[in-house]
């Protein structure tokens, strides 16, 4: 199979770097002429670089896979230029991150000019894409079994299994990818709010911090947003300023999280962690809009409180499990749409190694989760039991100590209030029942005996 590559931007170069390594000659295409120009300068062996589509694809005769790695937004105008010059059995593959529904959309369309058509969702960034990134793939079946060997040989590995999962019919590789990316929004926020919690509510400095992460990644709560996370809190510039003190705090995001929050919504599905995460970002606009002096205001003050970093640990996996949970969740009631056939164990092999998910704590909660054969409420409650029942309170507390001083933590608090919705007593449904049968009649059951309850109020 002959491979070209449109797009040698940081992912898409770094793919082609790790494609070649495996014994592949990639003829590519780059839109951007100083781009181009600098690489051909390098005289990368087994890179072939073209100065058209057209002329690319004259040198690569069929059968050939052409490999996409642009933006969102370029995806469909490249695949109207290619639909000019493939033939029939051509393959194009979306390595992209595009929203599952346009792959859907393109699968359709390509398969009307029978070009093959795989939506590919790649983890990992730069470094995971030179390395051995995660790879979630859907599409053509026929098309997955005439390159998947491309794929297997560049993918992340862990324990000799590759990170790479293909899930069946279009969108399907875009969707993991997409919820992937909604859990990985969640995650960072949480190790955020975690971090500035340690150093305003307990006085942890950035160094003790980041000793305290290390120690923390000998565990099963290891992860890798937990090691970058050590390095950077506690980076430093030329001038021995802190990177954390100098960089400016409005959140970027490419869309993947707002998607997630979407296919949620369709779904009915309840992922708070990944709403509070994506809503943040959009918040942080507005970031610091104006400054309040906590320590003037006696009410909002509380004293420093010492914490054990066996709860620091609690307080992470707790977080990471409840995110993660809803994510898997979202991924398993899409199964509900009739072009969706997720299996769970595919999807945590896929996340195992190369992606920005991978760490202890997901092969710890893969390993429950085979043991427990279904992705449950008990599954989660048993895990929380299991690893911080003797911690749930400090969990509490490190929150408590956060509102008091006014250090935003909507991932950490959405995390409480989603486990204590559905594991402790209360009325809040009912009492919302009530006030929807009030104002609009709507009709009421028992819960005991599911008969009709009929309140004063209904008789007009």
């Amino acid at each position: 199979m002959n491979i070209g590559l449109v797009g040698l931007g940081s992912m898409g170069f770094n793919l082609a770097k790790n494609i070649i390594s495996k014994k592949y000659t990639v003829y590519a295409y780059e839109k951007n002429e100083v781009l181009i120009n600098a690489l051909r300068n390098d005289h990368i062996q087994n890179l072939i670089l073209n100065d058209s589509l057209e002329g690319m694809l004259s040198k690569l005769p069929s059968p050939r896979i052409v490999m996409l790695s642009l933006q969102a937004d370029k995806i469909d105008d490249c695949i109207n230029e290619l639909i000019k010059y493939l033939k029939p059995n051509d393959i194009i593959a979306d390595l992209g991150n595009s929203l599952y529904l346009k792959s859907i959309q393109r699968y359709e369309l390509l398969r009307e000019n029978n070009i093959s058509f795989l939506g590919i969702g790649v983890s990992g960034g730069p470094r995971g894409a030179k390395n051995g990134p995660a790879i979630m793939a859907g599409g053509s079946k026929h098309a997955w079994e005439n390159v998947n060997h491309i794929f297997e040989d560049i993918a992340a590995k862990k324990d000799n299994k590759k990170a790479c999962c293909f899930f069946g019919g279009p969108g399907s590789g875009h969707f993991v990818k997409l919820v992937h990316n909604g859990i990985e929004y969640a995650l960072m926020e949480a190790l955020a709010e975690i971090s500035v919690i340690l150093r305003q509510a307990h006085g942890i400095n950035n160094e003790d911090q980041t000793n305290i992460f290390n120690k923390i990644l000998k565990t099963e709560t290891s992860s890798f947003l937990l090691k970058i996370t050590s390095e950077i809190i506690s980076a430093k510039n030329q001038e021995q300023n802190y990177f954390l003190d100098d960089v400016e705090n409005k959140i970027q995001q490419n869309g993947t999280g707002i998607w997630t929050i979407k296919a949620a919504l369709d779904l009915g599905v309840p992922i708070p962690s990944i709403y509070e995460a994506v809503s943040t970002r959009s918040i942080s606009k507005n970031f610091n809009y104006k400054s309040l002096n906590i320590n003037e205001n006696e009410n909002n003050y509380c004293e420093k409180q010492n914490i054990k970093e066996d709860d620091i640990e609690k307080v992470i996996f707790f977080n990471f499990v409840c995110s993660l949970f809803q994510g898997l969740n979202l991924i398993n009631e899409s199964n509900k749409w009739e072009f969706f056939n997720f299996k769970l164990k595919d999807v945590l092999q896929a996340w195992s190694a190369g992606c920005i998910l991978q760490g202890e704590y997901l092969n710890f909660i893969s390993q429950k989760l085979k043991d427990n054969q279904n992705l449950n409420l008990d599954l989660l409650f048993n895990l929380i039991e299991e690893k911080c029942s003797k911690n749930i309170s400090a969990i509490r507390s490190f929150n408590t100590n956060a509102i008091k001083l006014q250090i935003p933590c909507p991932v950490l608090s959405s995390n409480i209030a989603f486990y204590d919705l559905i594991f402790s007593n209360h009325k809040i449904g009912e009492t919302i029942q009530l006030q929807r049968s009030f104002f609009g009649l709507h009709p009421l059951k028992n819960k005991k005996n599911s008969k009709k309850i009929k309140p004063y109020w209904t008789n007009l």
